[in-house]
């Protein structure tokens, strides 16, 4: 983020997992008739965090978060081929005590060691939909420092203007090269853009489609933007006065970050609850 707690992250190593492009099978509702009793437990106390974040001081640039504030936030960490040492690579949302949020284009081949020890759930990459699940190898449990963020509970698109939080620990500085991460968890206020604006030619143009959220100011100067390394985190906006809910995943921005008219952009992810959704039911009988 061109926007840093001394905030121990919420680590998912993505080791001991196996690989399930889920979405290459189809899935068939009809087999579900005889279970009639499943229910998808999703957290009914999540969007709360123990410690509220500063939202008070709206920062136009961005800035460090306060310990703790986004207890949902994940960093997904790999280990270079060669080295010892594990590297953050994406963001990520924990949305249930199994699941972590997050985009598909985190898990391009080569930036790990060995893909194939991870279970990870993409969207069909022929319909170029940039959204992933990761399935937990044992269930993370809630805690103070714990929580769980919210899915969107309706289909229904945030008003041009409203502010929302994007967090992560993406590049500070928005150069093209040299991507300096941050190393504690940075957060900043965008707001949302209306979609057909974001349309436009001088905008994005038909690269945004109606499953994607666009947000970020039109004038580069001292605002923040997602950068490098804050793929995949979420984008927060606050439903009633405490409650959470990730309304987006960081999918793609301008090189260099913090461009005139190319604001950031992320997968919507009220489009892909059904998804979402089926990718669990299809887990809970297959596994």
């Amino acid at each position: 983020m061109a926007v840093r707690s001394p905030f121990f992250p919420l680590l998912l190593m993505l080791l001991g997992l196996a690989l399930d492009r889920a979405s290459t099978h189809a899935f068939n509702p009809s087999r579900l008739q005889q279970h009639k009793v499943l229910h998808l437990d999703w957290p009914k106390d999540c969007g709360l965090p123990h410690f509220k974040p500063n939202t008070v001081e709206r920062i136009v640039s961005g800035n460090e978060a306060r310990p703790h504030s986004w207890p949902w936030q994940v960093s997904l960490q790999v280990r270079p081929r060669g080295s010892k040492h594990y590297v953050h690579v994406c963001g990520g949302t924990l949305i249930h005590k199994s699941w972590v949020l997050t985009a598909a284009h985190c898990f391009q081949k080569g930036k790990a060691e060995d893909a194939s020890s991870w279970r990870i759930v993409l969207a069909h990459s022929e319909l170029d939909y940039d959204i992933a699940l990761v399935k937990a190898a044992t269930d993370i449990q809630t805690s103070n420092f714990i929580r769980y963020a919210c899915l969107p509970r309706k289909q229904i698109n945030l008003k041009p203007g409203h502010y929302c939080w994007v967090t992560g620990w993406g590049d500070t500085r928005g150069g093209k090269e040299n991507v300096s991460l941050a190393e504690a968890l940075n957060q900043a206020r965008l707001p949302i853009i209306d979609y057909m604006t974001c349309r436009q030619k001088k905008f994005w143009g038909d690269r945004v489609r109606d499953s994607m959220i666009c947000a970020g100011f039109r004038d580069t100067e001292g605002t923040p933007a997602a950068c490098q390394g804050d793929s995949g985190g979420p984008l927060l906006c606050q439903v009633g006065r405490d409650r959470w809910e990730v309304r987006g995943i960081v999918s793609f921005g301008p090189i260099g970050c913090t461009v005139e008219n190319k604001p950031s952009v992320f997968t919507r992810t009220a489009a892909y609850i059904p998804w979402i959704e089926a990718t669990r039911i299809r887990d809970f009988f297959l596994h």
